[in-house]
């Protein structure tokens, strides 16, 4: 044997070594994000009923495990384990479509959801979008649970700590006047955190807290920062909904930047995977510039033409000889 082919078999001999490695680690855990069901006035945030059905159909009829979302608190914490392909169903803003379009597929199927509920929007009036308070308490009889989504969904980034506090502290005490008692569960307004509103969170002892920026769940990751996949009629086709099922968390070390708030035109970000630079692939949306640099296993991204008080997402892939998907993601904004 050549000195060359005995470098080439030992590379693939290591690289299949890690696939299984990486494969054995890292299960499949997704939580799935809507917001209306069926109203096509509002395309970037709406699914169509159909659409919606189908997804539902696909995760009964593979019996793939979906759970309450105190389960992956559980999990997070370390406490259970939980089985591949475990799926959890958030609902945002509690707009009234989904009582009426999405609910009803939910309760048929008998499958638990959550609800993050803003109660300054919650209405009773015949013309409003958003759900009463009747309506999210038959939803808390059928498997769903009623969280914590702030009270005026107003962003939470640059508010003083005195604010931050009332906006969660009341809606809170607002949701188990009207619902019960509810598990301290908290999703940011359009996603958008930074680590001092995750301390606050955490100070107010939530368990765990949700952006928007799509992959799969790490057990190891920030629990006051996690992903979910947004679904609408655009990125929820039946074939990306399967594909998402199936992908696998990319774990990455050694970040370069950790926080989701910058105040500059552009980042230097870089990372550590278990897998060759060039193998993974990373694309960022709204027109921003990414510049990408492979070395060893770390990845190198250069961003630029951030816009003052736009929302970005980076989203990096590496895909195994199995065809199998490992996804990283990330949300930025830039505030200035």
């Amino acid at each position: 044997m050549t000195f060359e082919s005995l470098i080439k078999k030992t590379f693939f001999f290591c690289l299949f070594f890690i696939t299984i490695k990486a494969n054995a680690g890292e299960s499949n855990i997704t939580v799935l994000m809507y917001h209306r069901i069926g109203d096509d006035r509002y395309p970037s945030t709406s699914i169509s009923k159909e659409l919606f059905e189908k997804h539902i159909e696909y995760l009964v009829e593979e019996n793939i495990n979906v759970l309450p979302i105190t389960e992956l608190s559980k999990y997070l914490k370390k406490e259970i384990s939980l089985t591949d392909k475990t799926v959890f169903i958030t609902i945002d803003d509690a707009y009234s479509s989904f009582f009426q379009n999405g609910f009803p597929v939910l309760k048929k199927n008998r499958l638990p959801f959550s609800i993050f509920v803003s109660s300054d929007y919650v209405s009773s009036a015949e013309e409003s979008e958003f759900m009463s308070w009747s309506m999210l308490k038959e939803v808390s009889n059928s498997n769903g649970l009623i969280l914590n989504h702030s009270k005026s969904h107003e962003s939470l980034v640059g508010m003083d700590i005195q604010t931050l506090k009332k906006e969660v502290e009341q809606n809170q005490i607002e949701i188990e006047k009207k619902i019960g008692k509810q598990p301290k569960i908290f999703s940011y307004p359009y996603g958008e955190s930074s680590k001092s509103i995750e301390e606050v969170i955490e100070m107010l002892n939530y368990e765990i807290a949700f952006s928007q920026h799509s992959a799969p769940i790490h057990i190891d990751q920030n629990k006051y920062r996690l992903p979910r996949y947004a679904l609408n009629d655009e990125f929820g086709g039946l074939k990306r909904f399967k594909m998402i099922i199936q992908t696998r968390p990319l774990e990455i070390f050694e970040s370069s930047f950790d926080d989701s708030i910058i105040n500059t035109d552009k980042l230097d970000f870089s990372f550590l995977t278990k897998f060759p630079s060039e193998l993974i692939n990373c694309f960022i949306n709204n027109s921003a510039a990414m510049i990408k640099k492979d070395k060893g296993e770390k990845v190198k991204l250069y961003l630029s033409k951030l816009k003052n008080g736009v929302r970005y997402r980076i989203n990096c892939t590496y895909i195994d000889q199995r065809g199998e998907i490992f996804w990283y993601g990330k949300m930025i904004k830039r505030v200035n």
